[in-house]
């Protein structure tokens, strides 16, 4: 599996399409979902995107807009013209309570118009067949529309990575031809004893250059890199499987239940044992 599938398995997250609605103009809407994020994908016509204190996003037909966390919008019709029809299809992310840091990695919003859809074959296929799917009356239509929602996400990460590089950040990282040997090589083995001399080994790069430079590009040191997803690899192995705490640790790259239990519980305020059983 590749580094991006990597970080993205270890992601778990419902989604959930709510919406496939037709309206006439005037029309309008606003979006606010805590704790969550969502899309819109626009099936006919075109349509405005209103954030406080940013200037508006014209959506036209085929167009995709992606909100990574919940960002107050209002969406509405484009022109003051009576009569104009706009086919929507809005979904919803639940990405939990403790949301995976490539979240954080993220824009506030991504766009990607019809003609970068129309470039990209897997992409468009999936445009169309959630478009399709939405206005069939088939059985299991919900249940389909919320799969194809799952694999829309994933698609947008991709088109995110491939199309639209990022000066600073792990998706920088990733597109970095040094750094993704060392990102590739920790998440093929996120339990090993990694030192940043051993990621730096990695990368081919001096102990040093590769310390500054990887501080420098994703924001974070190599350890606190390393601690961050050892913990969200550990949340979610807390929360989805029946493993004991002490062989999570170990799987970890901790050496005791004491020592894993005090930094999780730095991390995400809450000890292991209390964590797994808020899923119950």
């Amino acid at each position: 599996m590749d580094t991006i599938g990597k970080i993205m398995a270890s992601m778990h997250f419902d989604a959930n399409i709510y919406l496939h609605s037709q309206f006439c103009s005037p029309w309008g809407m606003k979006s606010d979902n805590p704790g969550l994020g969502s899309f819109h994908v626009i099936a006919y016509g075109n349509c405005l995107i209103k954030i406080e204190g940013k200037p508006d996003l014209v959506l036209n037909a085929g167009d995709l807009v992606f909100f990574p966390r919940n960002t107050p919008h209002r969406i509405q019709n484009q022109t003051h013209a009576d009569d104009q029809f706009t086919t929507l299809i809005c979904g919803s992310y639940d990405f939990g309570e403790k949301q995976n840091p490539l979240l954080g990695y993220l824009p506030e919003l991504i766009h990607v118009s019809a003609n970068e859809i129309s470039k990209l074959p897997w992409f468009e296929s999936l445009f169309r067949q959630i478009v399709n799917e939405a206005e069939s009356g088939t059985d299991g239509k919900s249940l389909i529309l919320d799969k194809l929602a799952e694999i829309l996400f994933i698609y947008v990460l991709r088109y995110f990575v491939q199309h639209k590089p990022n000066e600073k950040g792990l998706l920088a990282a990733l597109s970095d031809k040094q750094l993704s040997l060392a990102l590739a090589a920790f998440h093929s083995d996120i339990g090993k004893a990694w030192t940043v001399e051993t990621l730096a080994e990695q990368a081919n790069m001096s102990r040093s250059a590769f310390s500054n430079y990887f501080s420098e590009l994703v924001q974070l040191t190599p350890m606190q890199y390393v601690k961050q997803w050892r913990m969200q690899s550990a949340y979610n192995a807390l929360v989805a499987t029946k493993a004991s705490i002490l062989s999570i640790a170990l799987d970890h790259g901790y050496q005791s239940e004491a020592a894993f239990s005090k930094v999780f519980k730095k991390q995400f305020s809450i000890t292991p044992g209390k964590a797994r059983r808020q899923q119950l």
